[in-house]
């Protein structure tokens, strides 16, 4: 007996398309459906050059040496003077107009002349710092106008010690600007005249067997009066002593 025969449900299955136009992949020539691998490629040798070697120089190594050693002696140099000096701690001398005269004073229309004699005191404070003066040359000014100046012989000074330093300064028929004269005429009638000291010194401190290099003194006493009248001479130190500025 036949089987009765069964309506088919459902829809067909759609057709497969294939990725080349709908039809099959060529076959392939490998007998092995992979790619092949890149061909052996030998690594390249590698290459170690020789160090460049440089060639020793005997100069330029006593260059750098002869630089080395002059830069630490100057540092030693340099580090021995600050102890030094922190150590003795020199200061500079003390300078006092004590007296102070003229003579022979008399002045014409662009002209003057007198005869001055000073004393200076001398003060050395330092307690283990000697002072040698090699020159000594002290000045004459009235208003910035030069008068007379001299030279006095050299001497040396003891630590903690004053000494006495006697100047003559002599002025004939200096030139004096006339406005000048004016004024130092108007100055005497009023009683006294100002005039200005300067001295000069080239001094040498020393301490045992350490002696430093000479300096140069500037010395400067400003504005001293002179008692001196219209009908006189001759005249003295008004006030008392007068201290002085100093420096190098």
């Amino acid at each position: 007996m036949q089987e009765p025969s069964r309506t088919a449900t459902g829809y067909p299955a759609p057709p497969f398309n294939h990725p080349n136009g709908g039809q099959p992949p060529p076959p392939s020539t490998t007998a092995y459906p992979y790619a092949a691998p890149p061909p052996y490629q030998p690594h390249p040798q590698y290459y170690n050059p020789q160090p460049y070697q440089q060639r020793y120089s005997p100069s330029r190594s006593f260059f750098r040496a002869f630089i080395a050693t002059m830069i630490c002696l100057a540092v030693v140099f340099g580090v021995v003077l600050i102890i030094t000096w922190l150590v003795l701690r020199p200061s500079l001398p003390h300078f006092t107009i004590t007296t102070f005269s003229v003579q022979n004073f008399s002045t014409t229309a662009q002209t003057v002349s007198a005869t001055w004699h000073l004393t200076f005191l001398l003060r050395n404070n330092n307690h283990k710092m000697s002072v040698t003066y090699n020159v000594l040359r002290p000045s004459l000014f009235y208003h910035s106008n030069y008068l007379a100046d001299s030279q006095l012989p050299p001497f040396k000074q003891d630590t903690r010690s004053e000494n006495t330093l006697n100047a003559t300064l002599v002025a004939v028929d200096a030139y004096l600007e006339p406005r000048a004269v004016t004024d130092l005429n108007a100055e005497k009638s009023s009683g006294s005249v100002t005039f200005d000291v300067q001295l000069l010194a080239s001094a040498s401190f020393r301490s045992g067997s350490w002696r430093f290099r000479p300096r140069v003194l500037k010395v400067l006493c400003r504005k001293v009066p002179v008692g001196l009248t219209s009908k006189s001479s001759s005249g003295q130190l008004v006030g008392g002593s007068r201290e002085c500025q100093v420096w190098t």
